[in-house]
């Protein structure tokens, strides 16, 4: 009787996680999450991440990576890099060779703010280095890859309503790069 007892228990153990394991298979890429939260109660946040591969490089803030071996080409949420890809702009090269040689081959975490992806079927997300700790200015700029490129002259702020969330922070950032005559600032 105790063995009978000891073969249920493990086979509904295992019942168990092969169920978890399939659901978890079947998520789109903004499922795809782990929780992490902050304790700090001025910038207590829980938010959703995904990990995701760098596989590949497309201009300063488009590229592709791969998730659970799918590959999504990503484009940076409220920042605009010049363009180097058909048509080339001022300090559009540098912003592409920048985010290459920061990004490739990486493990990177991507949020996602409301839309999910623009016309071109491009997945919109904010780019973190690792996750954060709070959603504080300090952190934006040092963790958060589209504030990375702001605060050194790669891109600029831009809005793209309704994915707005860190807007305000990427305006101050820039400010900071146009003051101090930072990449593409420093004409």
């Amino acid at each position: 009787m105790k063995n009978f007892k000891e073969i249920a228990i493990i086979t509904m153990l295992l019942m168990v996680l092969i169920y978890f394991t399939i659901i978890n298979s079947n998520n789109t890429p903004s499922e795809q999450i782990s929780s992490v939260s902050s304790g700090d109660k001025k910038t207590n946040i829980t938010e959703q991440f995904t990990k995701a591969y760098v596989s590949r490089i497309i201009d300063g803030d488009t590229i592709e990576v791969t998730i659970d071996s799918k590959k999504y080409k990503v484009r940076f949420i409220g920042i605009d890099c010049p363009e180097y890809t058909s048509k080339i702009e001022y300090y559009g090269k540098e912003s592409t060779k920048y985010t290459s040689s920061i990004l490739i081959n990486t493990y990177i975490f991507l949020e996602k703010d409301v839309s999910e992806a623009d016309q071109y079927g491009r997945l919109l997300r904010y780019v973190w280095l690792e996750v954060p700790i709070s959603n504080s200015i300090n952190e934006i700029k040092t963790k958060m890859f589209n504030g990375i490129l702001v605060v050194n002259g790669y891109a600029s702020a831009v809005t793209y309503p309704p994915d707005i969330k860190y807007f305000e922070e990427f305006k101050e950032l820039a400010a900071d790069a146009r003051n101090t005559n930072m990449g593409l600032w420093n004409k």
